[in-house]
């Protein structure tokens, strides 16, 4: 479609964020723990220009639909304009100062959407680039994703971490994005060049609104108010005393973030110590960690899991808020071309994504 075949002239400024991968460290976010994901070629772009009629008109080229509005009042049917609604609100509100102008704005995306790869957070970190570039208003990479998180967390309702913004926003294509979530401290890792991470897609569409992402966020808040720690991620391994929380549920959920913040820690020296074994079973341990403690897979993902790794993958695990989406996958380089002939009888082309 393009922007101007919509608009009528071109665009004022266009700017991009990709979706990305985790690729261990889930609901660790959140908790003040470690993650790691890396940066995937999936992407999506905002185009903006001034709309001369004193009204917002957003175009999704995916849903091939044009929503017009004046204010930035949240619908009730989980609208997906309320995104770019939750965007102007958050970025009207920090800048007060500057002159609100009612916009044109285009979305295009190649990102597949509600699969666990931060759709959704791409979306506000491009909307918010756009617009710091559209009003010059010099915004740094972190706090361009402390905005999107605000977007989410405050305006759409997701209870949530800020991984996935400081990735889709700082991150580097090619590179593990190791990141402290307390401090939002970050480290760019390189891949050793034998290392080969694969999606399949397990076409189980999640939506973290009205999925069990909320609840899962609650029992990990009981959990930290029963331990009495601020965050979960500060819990090391060997001083957890699950005999401090009253509920099984919420002790497996612990459980969880607490192993998993330290297999995080120890995924990353494997990266610098190219121990691709180690890292692999540590992708395992986190697939299992998240089925069973913290419950957050269904039966056709762990199938897919664990077919992956009967094919030869080293590691492979659930990726993302969980309940669906795309499962990753470790393959030594050298091997990947016999690991995708097998698993290709089980899953077609169209289903397995190279990272």
């Amino acid at each position: 479609m393009g922007f101007e075949n919509v608009y009528n002239h071109k665009a004022a400024v266009k700017e991009s964020a990709n979706a990305r991968v985790n690729l261990i460290g889930e609901h660790t976010d959140y908790t003040g723990g470690y993650v790691m994901p890396t940066l995937l070629g999936f992407k999506n772009t905002i185009e903006l220009s001034r709309n001369k009629e004193s009204k917002f008109e957003v175009f999704s080229e995916h849903f091939n639909e044009k929503k017009i509005f004046n204010d930035f009042i949240k619908s009730q049917s989980n609208d997906w304009s309320d995104y770019i609604k939750g965007c102007l609100f958050v970025y009207f509100d920090e800048y007060k100062k500057i002159k609100l102008e009612h916009l044109n704005v285009y979305i295009s995306s190649s990102i597949p959407l509600e699969r666990g790869i931060s759709s959704s957070s791409a979306l506000c970190v491009s909307t918010l680039k756009a617009l710091n570039s559209y009003f010059n208003t010099q915004i740094d990479e972190k706090h361009i994703a402390i905005l999107a998180k605000k977007v989410e967390h405050d305006y759409i309702g997701v209870s949530g971490g800020i991984m996935d913004q400081m990735v889709s926003s700082i991150g580097i294509h090619g590179k593990a994005f190791f990141l402290d979530c307390l401090n939002l401290k970050y480290e760019l890792v390189n891949f050793p060049s034998n290392w080969k991470f694969c999606l399949i897609d397990s076409e189980v569409q999640r939506n973290l609104r009205s999925s069990s992402y909320n609840d899962r966020f609650n029992e990990l808040k009981i959990a930290e108010k029963e331990l009495d720690v601020e965050y979960l991620g500060g819990v090391e391994l060997n001083k957890f005393d699950s005999d401090k929380i009253s509920s099984p549920t919420v002790i497996k959920r612990a459980r969880h973030v607490v192993t998993e913040n330290n297999r995080v820690l120890k995924a990353k020296e494997c990266l610098l110590q190219d121990d691709i074994k180690q890292f692999g079973k540590l992708m395992i341990e986190s697939h299992n960690s998240y089925s069973k403690d913290f419950e957050a897979s269904t039966n056709d993902v762990d199938e897919i899991v664990e077919r992956s790794i009967q094919c030869g993958a080293l590691g492979a695990r659930l990726t993302g808020g969980g309940f669906g989406g795309f499962t990753v996958s470790l393959i030594e380089k050298d091997k990947f071309s016999n690991w995708y002939k097998k698993i290709n009888q089980y899953y077609p082309a169209e289903k397995i994504f190279e990272v």
